[in-house]
C-alpha cells in the first residue's frame, strides 16, 4: 500500500446490495432513511450465477480409520512430503559418523547429554502442538457459531413474519437474507485473505455498486481507485481518522462489521411502518430476538479475527524450533558413539527424524486453518452449505 487514503464516516454511508439499479420498499417511499439503499435481487437465479466462486476446490483429506494400511501409505495430507528429505539427509549423515568412526577418526559424542536434551525437546513440541490443536477446534467452534447464527436469523425473520404475505415483507425478507448471504461470504474470504491475497469485498457475489461502496467505507487502494470509477477519485478520510497506518490485512477485518451494520440497519428498516402490514405482538422482543444473532455472528468473528492475528508467541516457537533441529541432527553423533549394526542405527535415525520433525510440521499446518491446504477448514464450502 503506497498511499494511505482518507475514509467517509459510516454512519452516513452505503447501505449497498446487488443489482443497485432496483429500487426498494424504502426508496419508493422518499430518502427518509438516508443514504442508499438498495434492495436484495428478486431474481435469485441471476444471484445464484453470480455467486460461484473462483477458489479452487479443496481436496479434504479422508481415510479409513479401520485399514490402517490406508492410513500409514496415504500421502495427500501426510507430512511425509515435508519431513522425507530431512530424514533421509539424516540417514546419510548417520552413514557418513559411522563410516568414519569405522576408519579411526571419531567425531562422536557421548549419548549422555542428548537423552537429558530429548526430554526438553519433547516437552516444547508436545506443548506447541497442544495449543494449537486448542485453537484450531476452538476456530472450528467459531465457524459453527457463524454458519448456525446465520440460519437462525433468517429463519426466525421469515417465522414471526409468515403471516405477512405482503411485497413489502416479502422483500423485507429476501433483503435479510441477501445480507446475511453477504456477511458470511466476505468473512469467509476476510479469514483466507491472509492465504490467497485476494481483497474479501471482490468476492463474485458482490456487484460492482458494491464494491465501490465498500471501499469507501474502507480504505481505497491505488489499484481500487481505478477499477470501479475511472481513476481520480477523491480520497476518503481514513487517513484523518486513523490512529496509524492502515494495511490491507486491517481493512479486510473492517469488511464484516461494516456489512453486520448494513444487516442491522436492515433488520430495523421495518420500524418505518411501511414494510410489515402486520403488528409485531412483542415488538422489543422480536427486534431483540432477530438482532441478536448478528450479535453472536459478530462474536464468533471476533473470535476468529483474535485466533488469526495472534500466533503462538514468537520466543517459544523459536525455542523449539532451535532445540528440535540441534537435537534431530546431532543425533547420530550421538547414536553411533558405540554402535555395532549400522542398518539397525539407519532405521532408528529415519524414524526418530520423522516423529521429532514430523510432530513440528503437525503444529505449522495447525497454526493457520484457513486456506487451500489439504488440512485447512472447507470454510466456504461449509458456508455453501449452511
Amino acid at each position: 500500500m503506497n498511499a494511505i487514503h482518507e475514509q467517509e464516516p459510516l454512519a452516513g454511508g452505503s447501505d449497498s446490495g446487488q443489482y443497485g439499479s432496483l429500487s426498494s420498499p424504502l426508496q419508493q417511499r422518499g430518502k427518509s432513511t438516508g443514504g442508499r439503499h438498495r434492495r436484495a435481487p428478486s431474481d435469485w437465479s441471476a444471484f445464484e450465477s453470480t455467486a460461484t466462486s473462483t477458489r479452487e476446490e479443496i481436496r479434504e483429506v479422508t481415510y479409513d480409520d479401520r485399514n490402517h494400511v490406508s492410513v500409514v501409505l496415504q500421502m495427500h495430507g501426510s507430512v511425509w512430503p515435508h519431513v522425507l528429505p530431512f530424514c533421509l539427509f539424516n540417514v546419510v549423515l548417520t552413514v557418513g559418523v559411522f563410516y568414519l568412526r569405522e576408519a579411526g577418526i571419531d567425531i562422536t559424542v557421548a549419548p549422555v547429554g542428548h537423552k537429558f536434551m530429548g526430554i526438553v525437546v519433547s516437552f516444547l513440541l508436545v506443548q506447541a502442538a497442544n495449543i494449537e490443536y486448542g485453537r484450531f477446534m476452538e476456530a472450528r467452534k467459531h465457524l459453527s457459531d457463524c454458519y448456525r447464527s446465520c440460519q437462525e436469523l433468517v429463519q426466525f425473520a421469515v417465522i414471526l413474519t409468515m403471516s405477512d404475505s405482503s411485497e413489502g415483507a416479502k422483500q423485507w425478507r429476501q433483503n435479510i437474507a441477501y445480507r446475511t448471504i453477504l456477511l458470511l461470504r466476505v468473512t469467509m474470504a476476510c479469514l483466507e485473505y491472509q492465504s490467497s491475497g485476494e481483497i474479501p469485498w471482490d468476492v463474485n457475489e458482490m456487484s460492482a455498486e458494491d464494491k465501490v461502496d465498500m471501499e469507501e467505507a474502507l480504505m481505497v487502494s491505488e489499484r481500487g481507485c481505478g477499477d470501479h470509477r475511472g481513476g481520480g477519485r477523491q480520497k476518503t478520510r481514513v487517513g484523518k481518522w486513523a490512529h496509524g497506518k492502515r494495511s490491507m490485512s486491517d481493512e479486510a477485518f473492517r469488511a464484516p462489521v461494516v456489512l453486520a451494520y448494513n444487516l442491522r440497519r436492515e433488520i430495523m428498516s421495518q420500524r418505518s411502518g411501511d414494510i410489515l402490514q402486520m403488528k409485531w405482538k412483542h415488538p422489543c422482543n422480536e427486534e431483540i430476538r432477530i438482532s441478536d444473532y448478528v450479535m453472536h455472528f459478530m462474536t464468533a468473528f471476533h473470535g476468529l479475527k483474535k485466533l488469526t492475528t495472534t500466533p503462538l508467541p514468537f520466543p517459544l516457537v523459536q525455542m523449539a524450533r532451535t532445540f528440535t533441529f540441534f537435537w534431530v541432527f546431532t543425533l547420530p553423533f550421538a547414536l553411533c558413539h558405540k554402535a555395532v549394526f549400522l542398518i539397525q542405527l539407519c532405521f532408528t535415525v529415519f524414524f526418530i527424524t520423522y516423529g521429532f520433525l514430523g510432530l513440528m510440521y503437525v503444529t505449522m499446518d495447525l497454526q493457520d486453518p484457513f486456506g487451500d491446504d489439504p488440512t485447512d477448514f472447507d470454510d466456504l464450502g461449509m458456508a455453501q452449505v449452511s
